[in-house]
């Protein structure tokens, strides 16, 4: 029996209206249907054990054909298999170092070039001036050297430089001649000017104004100071995918070390190292592709699915980031400069692909060819054993049609015998499950203070029991988290206090400015940021981010603030003051946490600004009206993780107006819903926009925050996220 609470009238009639909405017809199909599948399975099970010796008979008669077909098979399968695994793997290594010897080859003489470069700024007395002439309309196309130069950059005022540096242009000639593998050499002045040597074909368009400053080539040559290449792109005298090598010369007279200029020699792809890809046939579509250290795909064999865009670069698959997890995992193995073969799914065929890096360059050559094209004589050889195989099958699958017709005519007598029982049984074991259905549902309208009373005897009765149990524990936990809750509205509310946030905070000091936020991404964060005057000359600021979040971290966050402020104040020099803290805090740290931390000092009468970096993001810099750039700094050791580490102090100089811009993980980090990073490019690009590099303090942060926002995309803030900007306004 089951009985229902206090309110029996309304309970009653609550299970009247289950009725009506048809609950307990659908626990009782459940039933049914349990029944039912439980009689007809037994039932089956009968039936199957009768055709068992009919099917182990059918099973011996192919059984043997089978075996033969696939031993048969396998074997040569993996026969083709092995041989076209050491041909690919040889073949992608060979591949390889033919590349590697052409790009070596315009490596070392691009090394040469610069010495020579280097040279002749360094001694340039021993050098005579050397005339050379702008590009005319009949020399395009032509090995003749010519200059061209920046617009806007009076020929007079570089004159003198211009013919010094025409010195190597027997060497430039010599090099486009001679080496057929380099189709252009050039050498850029910091001045503006340009001189060009390349091999005879058509020609870009005349024109005399060209500015190598502003050249990817020479950019990024300069900033990692030694030798680069340069990504591919469509050459412009139409010739094909290309690519530069370039590297920076100097002024070292005098014992200096003065940057002058950069040297480049370019050489297309389709004269020399495509050649190399595209002589790479295996099978009827095997080929080969290269990839860069990005991951995307920068040459294929008939430069299959490369497409140059509006600006001339060339643009290719990224494999890093294709939704093949595959794929993702052979860029891995080659942009890490791995070598071997795998198993893949490419454009929906499947394939081996073996794979070798580049030695001159960071790239990796790959050989796919399809796994269809290797096993395609053992598959004809397992087609053949089937089709014999199937004939003497269907004399024997007439035979069992004939014996299932017979099962089914059972079965399907028996099947309504066990509905009609079923149905009987069903109905009475459904009165109960609805009185509990009832009950659930009130619970779960929020009436916690209903109990169910349910009297059956058996495991019905326990679960209305057990729910009665979990209501109580619903109740305890509810009242649990509203105390947490409260606790952790407290806890934000401290951490904020504890943080600087009346802004201007030093009104009477015009000398600088300074502005900060932290917006956690839990109730309470690991972030912080301070700033204090240490004495009348000299204001220290601090930004860090502790390892993990929520209450540990914030409590891991306090005693860190604490240790660098109570040690700065003491005017201790700042590699003193990391040195100190950094051993306190790993004092008993049981919990193994740590802090990466920026700490600078200004001083206010000279602008120096000393530093020291502990593992934290590099911060922004902007002086006089420049754009953004980062400042130089070498991370050292984060704190809290090794005992008696020393910390470098780094200096540089502000001026006034000169602006600095500290930030944590949070912001670099910050992720969309794609699970794209926001990255550090988008650091500069905001702070560097014609409406905001000459922002105020305030509106720094605000738009940096707005772009992460729009960035994100409506996707849950992952980390902290802390702001803090110092402006030198006047040196005192």
């Amino acid at each position: 029996m089951f009985v229902v609470p206090s309110s029996k009238k309304k309970h009653v009639q609550r299970y009247v209206d289950y009725r009506k909405h048809g609950l307990i017809g659908r626990i009782r199909n459940k039933v049914l249907g349990v029944i039912l599948s439980t009689s007809l399975g037994a039932l089956l099970l009968l039936s199957v054990t009768g055709m068992v010796s009919i099917f182990n008979m059918r099973s011996i008669s192919i059984e043997h054909n089978y075996q033969l077909g696939n031993t048969a098979a396998q074997n040569s399968q993996e026969a083709l298999k092995s041989q076209v695994w050491e041909q690919l793997i040889g073949l992608a290594q060979d591949k390889a170092a033919l590349s590697d010897e052409k790009l070596l080859a315009i490596q070392n003489q691009t090394k040469m070039l610069a010495d020579m470069a280097t040279n002749i700024y360094t001694y340039k007395n021993q050098y005579t001036p050397r005339m050379i002439d702008y590009l005319h309309p009949d020399q395009v196309g032509t090995t003749i050297p010519h200059i061209r130069s920046a617009g806007g950059v009076p020929f007079a005022t570089i004159r003198d430089e211009v013919y010094l540096a025409a010195n190597v242009v027997d060497m430039l000639r010599q090099i486009t001649v001679a080496d057929m593998g380099i189709t252009t050499s050039y050498v850029g002045g910091e001045t503006g000017y340009f001189i060009d040597v390349e091999q005879a074909a058509p020609g870009p368009a005349f024109r005399t104004d060209y500015d190598p400053r502003s050249r990817t080539w020479y950019i990024e040559a300069k900033a990692k100071d030694g030798l680069t290449w340069s990504d591919i792109f469509a050459d412009a005298s139409g010739r094909g995918v290309s690519i530069s090598c370039a590297m920076p010369f100097y002024d070292n007279s005098n014992g200096g070390h003065v940057f002058k200029g950069v040297v480049a020699n370019g050489t297309v792809f389709s004269e020399n190292v495509s050649k190399i890809i595209d002589s790479t046939k295996i099978g009827k579509t095997g080929y080969a592709f290269l990839l860069d250290e990005t991951g995307h795909v920068i040459v294929t064999s008939g430069n299959i699915g490369l497409v140059t865009d509006e600006t001339g670069n060339i643009i290719g698959e990224d494999y890093s980031q294709s939704d093949n997890l595959d794929i993702r995992e052979l860029a891995y193995r080659m942009v890490h400069k791995e070598r071997g073969l795998q198993e893949l799914e490419m454009d929906g065929k499947a394939v081996y692909v073996a794979y070798h890096p580049l030695s001159a360059i960071d790239w990796s050559l790959g050989v796919v060819v399809p796994i269809n094209e290797v096993i395609a004589p053992a598959i004809l050889i397992r087609q053949g054993i089937l089709s014999l195989t199937q004939t003497a099958i269907a004399g024997i699958d007439h035979t069992m049609v004939t014996i299932l017709l017979i099962v089914v005519s059972i079965i399907a007598s028996a099947t309504l015998i066990t509905i009609f029982l079923a149905i009987r049984l069903s109905n009475s074991l459904t009165a109960p499950i609805t009185a509990l259905t009832e009950g659930a549902k009130i619970i779960g309208s929020g009436e916690l203070n209903y109990q169910l009373v349910v009297k059956t005897g058996d495991e019905i009765e326990m679960l209305a029991e057990t729910f009665n149990q979990m209501i109580g524990n619903i109740k305890h936990i509810t009242a649990e988290k509203e105390r947490i809750g409260a606790e952790l509205n407290v806890a934000t509310q401290i951490q904020a206090s504890m943080l600087p946030c009346i802004f201007p905070p030093f009104p009477d000091r015009k000398e600088f400015d300074i502005y900060a936020e932290m917006h956690p991404a839990k109730e309470v964060g690991g972030d912080f940021y301070d700033f204090f005057l240490i004495d009348e000359n000299r204001v220290a600021v601090v930004i860090a981010d502790v390892s993990g979040k929520g209450v540990p971290a914030a409590l891991f966050m306090v005693i860190a603030k604490t240790l660098l402020k109570n040690h700065a104040q003491m005017g201790k020099p700042l590699n003193e003051v990391f040195y100190m803290v950094n051993n306190q805090l790993c004092e008993n740290n049981e919990a193994s946490m740590f802090v990466t931390t920026f700490m600078g000092v200004l001083e206010i009468n000279t602008g120096k600004f000393s530093y020291v970096n502990g593992g934290h993001n590099p911060p922004v810099i902007k002086q006089g009206d420049g754009a953004f750039t980062w400042l130089k700094t070498k991370p050292g050791l984060v704190l809290a993780s090794i005992e008696n580490m020393q910390f470098k102090v780094m200096e540089t100089t502000l001026a006034e107006n000169d602006v600095l811009f500290l930030y944590t993980d949070g912001v670099n980090e910050a992720m969309n819903t794609k699970e794209e990073f926001f990255g550090n490019q988008r650091i500069l690009d905001v702070l560097n926009a014609e409406n905001v590099k000459n922002s105020t303090l305030h509106d720094y942060i605000k738009v940096m925050l707005d772009t992460i926002n729009t960035f994100a995309n409506g996707a849950d803030q992952a980390d902290d996220i802390t702001m803090l900007v110092l402006q030198c306004k006047r040196l005192a």
